[in-house]
C-alpha cells in the first residue's frame, strides 16, 4: 500500500467516527501542532549554517583557558 492510500482510509476513518467537540479540538489541535512542528524543524534545518568558531586575538582577562595555555 502506498502512503496516500494509507492516509486516505485514516482520514475517511477518523471522519466516520462519532466524536464530541472536546475530541474533534483534540484532533484538530493535534493536527495543527504536529503540522507547525514539522514545518518549524524543516526550517530550521534548512537555516541552519556551520557555526565557526574563532579565537579572539585579543590579549588580557579571559583571552585564555584558566591556568594559561
Amino acid at each position: 500500500m502506498s502512503v496516500n492510500t494509507v492516509v486516505r482510509k485514516n482520514v475517511e476513518q477518523l471522519l466516520e467516527k462519532e466524536m464530541d467537540r472536546k475530541d474533534f479540538l483534540k484532533h484538530v489541535g493535534f493536527a495543527v501542532v504536529m503540522m507547525t512542528g514539522v514545518g518549524a524543524v524543516l526550517h530550521g534545518l534548512a537555516q541552519q549554517k556551520p557555526s565557526v568558531t574563532r579565537q579572539s586575538q585579543a590579549q588580557g582577562y579571559g583571552s585564555m583557558a584558566y591556568g594559561g595555555k
